[in-house]
């Protein structure tokens, strides 16, 4: 009954209190470069069972559709060596802190945070790194994923209610910014379908149900939990793009896709 009531109390605050990020265009200041970083939550449905070495389910009558995605965001860390244009080496570090807690909709792919202003010159690196704190998130889940979980049987809801910290970090090295007003981004994209590699079908066909609700929680279905723990932990990817103030949003991409551990 105690994990009901916190099942229940985090789906209230996620529908009435939900706190967005502003957008990217509402917080561009003119005649600057920014950086910013943007969590997108990718492959909502998909099949059974996921295997962690295929990036697609394999076809079978089990399936998962999420439709909710949130992370509460505590903070994050801009990390920056600037080259001396006197010298050409490294002889300025900079670091710059954002501080929530916001609670993001990973759904929403145009919500960027950070934004942190650059001033023109030769970055040997830039460094983001995203914190979601369980104690920003008090009685409540850091992470937050809801769905339908569909077998031979029917469909029942399903929820992953993740109560530890989570941590993302994303590199981009090289980084020129002239007098020109550019906008970068570092996208962390997160794998929902990933997130159930190696979880068993029948584990979940079996999974204890708190209110009709199939959760995996640290209470609740915890085999479950721990691998997707486990995966949550990895199965993350970053790019970067970048585009000028007064273009789309297509401009201005960078192909260079990585892995972050």
């Amino acid at each position: 009954m105690k994990t009901g009531r916190r099942l229940f109390f985090a789906l209230a605050l996620i529908t009435a209190f939900f706190v967005s990020c502003s957008d990217n265009e509402d917080m561009i200041t003119d005649g600057e470069s920014v950086f910013g970083v943007r969590i997108e939550a990718l492959n909502t449905n998909f099949t059974l069972p996921v295997q962690a070495s295929m990036k697609s389910a394999t076809v079978d009558s089990e399936s998962i559709a999420w439709d909710s995605a949130h992370l509460v965001v505590s903070s994050i860390k801009f990390e920056a060596e600037l080259k001396s244009i006197v010298t050409g080496e490294d002889s300025i570090e900079i670091e710059y802190k954002w501080y929530g807690p916001e609670m993001v909709d990973l759904l929403n792919n145009e919500l960027t945070m950070g934004n942190f202003v650059l001033q023109p010159g030769y970055y040997d690196e830039i460094e983001l790194k995203v914190s979601g704190d369980q104690e920003d998130a008090g009685d409540d889940p850091v992470f937050y994923l809801a769905g339908t979980y569909t077998n031979d049987t029917g469909t029942t809801p399903i929820a992953v209610m993740v109560s530890h910290d989570v941590y993302f970090k994303t590199e981009r090295e090289n980084v020129e910014v002239t007098e020109e007003e550019i906008d970068f981004t570092s996208i962390i994209q997160l794998y929902l379908d990933e997130l159930m590699a190696d979880v068993d079908v029948a584990d979940l066909d079996n999974a204890e149900l708190v209110d009709g609700v199939l959760l995996i929680s640290s209470d609740s279905n915890t085999g479950i939990y721990q691998t997707v723990i486990g995966n949550l932990e990895h199965d993350h990817r970053t790019y970067n793009k970048h585009k000028h103030h007064d273009e789309d949003e297509h401009d201005g991409y960078d192909d260079d896709h990585d892995d972050d551990d």
